[in-house]
């Protein structure tokens, strides 16, 4: 049954020539009808867009469910997969669904068993659906909270190191401020320092040489 779900979203998608399934619009609020004229009261709520690998993915899922689920004897199953055989053949929808029940009623398939064995079915994908949306609670639970979380705490560490970094940034500024004024009073400090350098080398060196001219004048005046 390879094309079964590409007809079973037939109804509400087109698959377009880009191998993407895009929404048709449908008026959630009116009946679906179909070419036989019978009313589908299926309404989807949402239907989200399908590439061609999710497409194909998934009819593989539901191939494998349904043949593990198959029924002993003809059933709704091979009913199925008996009009896709021969819609090629056979255009007409009425015409196609007489002449495979015709045939699979030569091996004991009833309208009765067709309509049971098709909501058997029904039920295997319910079932099926509230396994996959289990599933996917649990990885939202695990994966997705775990990553939700990784990403709030990296929120809080991104600003918390923005309030750093502001900070930081407030303390090099402030230091920058304070070199300035260091290195001006270290200036300052070093002209005073080398002016009373120069200053007290004058003066000694002038009371040195006063004292020796009063060493001279001694020696030769007495």
């Amino acid at each position: 049954m390879a094309s079964f779900l590409k007809k079973a979203l037939g109804v509400f998608v087109e698959i377009e020539e880009s191998n993407e399934v895009t929404q048709k619009e449908i008026p959630l609020d009116k009946p679906i009808i179909q070419q036989n004229s019978v009313v589908n009261t299926f309404k989807p709520e949402s239907i989200a867009s399908l590439n061609q690998a999710d497409l194909e993915k998934f009819e593989v899922h539901f191939d494998k469910l349904f043949d593990q689920s198959n029924m002993q004897g003809p059933d709704y199953y091979e009913f199925c997969k008996m009009l896709e055989t021969l819609e090629a053949h056979i255009p007409d929808e009425k015409t196609r669904f007489s002449a495979v029940f015709a045939s699979l009623t030569i091996q004991g398939l009833t309208k009765q068993k067709l309509v049971d064995s098709a909501n058997f079915y029904k039920e295997i994908v319910n079932n099926d659906k509230l396994k996959f949306e289990k599933a996917i609670d649990l990885k939202s639970a695990t994966d997705l909270e775990t990553k939700k979380s990784s990403a709030v705490a990296l929120e809080k560490k991104m600003i918390e190191n923005s309030e750093l970094i502001k900070k930081l940034t407030q303390e090099i500024s402030d230091a920058q401020a304070k070199i300035t004024t260091l290195k001006g009073e270290i200036a300052e400090a070093e002209q005073k320092l080398e002016s009373n350098k120069n200053g007290y080398n004058i003066a000694c060196n002038a009371m040195l040489n006063k004292i020796n001219i009063d060493i001279t004048k001694i020696q030769t005046n007495l």
